[in-house]
């Protein structure tokens, strides 16, 4: 969303638009019913624009706040080519990658340890999905199924479908 105050959340615009009735004087409880925040909310907003004095840039979520991520980018990319090397590749015993194995990929090659759960959030940060790789045989053959679909398969239902009747 796009305002005087540049592109910001929903989230931003309250706190940015809180922190304005707080600088005109508005009480607390006039602010969270136009805002829709909690009081506590209103509380620190005060607290911190009070600490700042009167600075609305207090109230911004700062650039980088949350955790530091653990592999930086150009371990995910490396991670990622192990990934689409295959499984076996990086020596185990089939293509089926679980985000356990990959969790373990990332402790043996980055010495970052992992919870699998982690690991499911993170792929899609890879351009990666966590699905179930479609196999298929190296002995399939496309005739010979059509084949027994129009030929086997019609006479077995014709068989089961005629012993069914009295």
């Amino acid at each position: 969303m796009s305002t005087k105050h540049g592109s910001l959340s929903p989230q931003a615009l309250r706190r940015l638009q809180g922190g304005e009735l707080i600088l005109k004087g508005y009480d607390n409880e006039d602010i969270v019913d136009i805002v829709g925040v909690s009081l506590r909310a209103v509380n620190k907003w005060r607290e911190k624009l009070n600490e700042h004095n009167g600075d609305l840039c207090c109230l911004v979520r700062k650039h980088g706040s949350g955790r530091i991520p653990r592999l930086d980018d150009e371990q995910k990319q490396q991670l990622k080519d192990i990934i689409i090397e295959g499984a076996v590749a990086s020596d185990y015993p089939t293509e089926r990658w679980t985000s356990k194995i990959v969790a373990d990929v990332i402790k043996n090659t980055f010495d970052v340890e992992l919870k699998p759960r982690a690991v499911r959030y993170l792929l899609p940060t890879l351009g990666l999905s966590p699905q179930m790789p479609v196999v298929k045989s190296h002995q399939h053959d496309d005739e010979a199924v059509i084949q027994w679909a129009t030929r086997t398969w019609k006479r077995l239902k014709k068989k089961q479908r005629n012993s069914a009747s009295p």
